[in-house]
């Protein structure tokens, strides 16, 4: 008796050691929490304190990285799932994804994450054109996330990158954590072509119905141009995009410079404007910013923003100035 016992401990320990091994090389747990100051001269309370994310990461890889996986969760406000995805890489130049993740429309929503992205405030195009805000679609809170499918891949490789980039998804249109609300889905398809590096051309196309008030296939599509550069010390990006959301013609562009300084201070300044033929929005904004890391898990940002509301008549002050301050705190 006391041998068996012996064994079962010892077999027990092993497969408690197996487990671990396999969790140290395939599961890492990360996340971020970002908090901040805002204030701004034409809102009531003009200042306050937010929560601004909260979010828990588990990603793991098998197969010999030829599988991976994600679950992200964000626990500011109303804990929700924000990532959920499985990804199957067979070949450099076709791979796919299957769950909840960024929609791959336009540059700025997928490849500029929030603890990396210059501004605090993303792009017009970002927070109203992809599924961000109720504003002209109806789906709001998913951060330009849906649940869906795509392939995606690149070709001609160069040393550190890839010149040919593509990636073509099918969406159900509605948002995060929930199921359809009608039988039509989105269709996106993105190209980026980087010649050289640092330098890159996209352009990217969605076709959406969409469930907006008593409209159930309400027609969106949606087209984006943009070109970026970065060599490690200045960076710059424009992106434009022209959606025709429910016959309302709608046009969005930004604009960006910065510079990095010796480690670890960059200034930015950003340039953009929203407008459609129903004065929904009618907005330009200019910005400056400024981001410093001291440490690697450590980044603070502020912003000065100047927004001018071009629907309020012109004799009135139509400009509203803001500064808003955040903390990432990374681990």
């Amino acid at each position: 008796m006391v041998a068996a016992c012996m064994t079962t401990t010892v077999e027990a320990q092993t497969t408690g050691e197996k487990v671990k091994s396999f969790a140290d090389e395939h599961l890492k747990l990360s996340g971020y929490l970002q908090g901040g100051y805002s204030w701004n001269e034409n809102s009531d309370p003009s200042n306050t304190f937010y929560l601004h994310r909260a979010r828990v990461s588990l990603t793991g890889d098998a197969a010999k990285e030829k599988i991976d996986y994600r679950l992200q969760v964000d626990m500011a406000g109303s804990p929700k799932i924000c990532d959920l995805y499985f990804r199957y890489k067979p070949l450099k130049g076709l791979n796919i994804q299957l769950g909840q993740f960024k929609i791959p429309f336009s540059y700025e929503n997928e490849n500029c994450g929030p603890t990396t992205v210059e501004f605090i405030d993303y792009s017009y195009i970002t927070t109203y054109l992809v599924r961000n805000n109720a504003t002209y679609d109806g789906v709001s809170g998913a951060g330009g996330r849906d649940i869906g499918f795509q392939l995606y891949g690149s070709f001609i490789e160069r040393e550190g990158y890839s010149i040919i980039n593509y990636n073509i998804g099918v969406f159900n249109g509605s948002g995060i954590n929930v199921k359809d609300n009608n039988s039509s889905k989105d269709f996106i398809a993105r190209l980026i072509v980087k010649p050289f590096k640092g330098f890159a051309v996209t352009g990217s196309y969605m076709y959406a119905e969409t469930n907006f008030g008593l409209n159930k296939y309400m027609k969106s599509p949606r087209i984006s141009f943009g070109a970026l550069y970065e060599n490690g010390t200045w960076i710059g990006r424009a992106e434009y995009v022209h959606a025709n959301i429910n016959d309302n013609l709608t046009d969005s562009f930004y604009a960006l410079a910065g510079y990095n300084f010796a480690k670890p201070w960059a200034v930015y300044a950003r340039y953009e404007f929203i407008k459609d033929e129903h004065s929904i929005l009618n907005h330009d904004r200019i910005g400056i910013g400024s981001a410093y890391k001291p440490f690697k898990f450590l980044r603070l940002q502020l912003n000065l923003n100047y927004v001018i509301n071009n629907n309020i008549p012109i004799d009135n002050d139509r400009g509203s100035l803001g500064l808003n301050f955040l903390a990432t705190a990374m681990f």
